[in-house]
């Protein structure tokens, strides 16, 4: 056996197990991502953060298609990007609906104290 085959046999052994740990890691993140888009709709960001939201569903369609063409590395990356999208849109969503409840809750409180000056009055 030549000097260089030993190396060279191992690298060709070890090829397989890459691509199947980078499969593997782009198989987590899309798990993750559509986790992500999923909790983002449940806090109803189709309404209070579509713009966010579609961003995550078109970068979540962009790692589908990646990984169904075995790229690994790409459909990584975009699952990523996708989940973060994904949390902006939740994030944005939930705002959102908080702003709308403090306004709410101002407006009580606005409506109590004149209720309270006119009584006092």
């Amino acid at each position: 056996m030549s000097r260089w085959t030993s190396p060279i046999a191992v690298l060709l052994l070890c090829l397989p197990l890459a691509a199947m740990a980078g499969k593997d890691d782009a198989e987590k993140e899309l798990i993750a991502a559509r986790a992500n888009v999923a909790a983002a709709e449940r806090a109803d960001a189709g309404e209070r953060a579509s713009q966010e939201l579609n961003a995550a569903r078109d970068m979540l369609a962009r790692a589908e298609g990646s990984f169904s063409d075995h790229d690994w590395d790409d459909a990584e990356l975009e699952a990523q990007r996708a989940g973060l999208d994904g949390r902006l849109a939740e994030a944005r969503a939930r705002q959102q609906a908080n702003e709308s409840v403090l306004k709410e809750l101002e407006t009580t409180i606005e409506t109590l104290r004149a209720e309270i000056a006119r009584e006092g009055a």
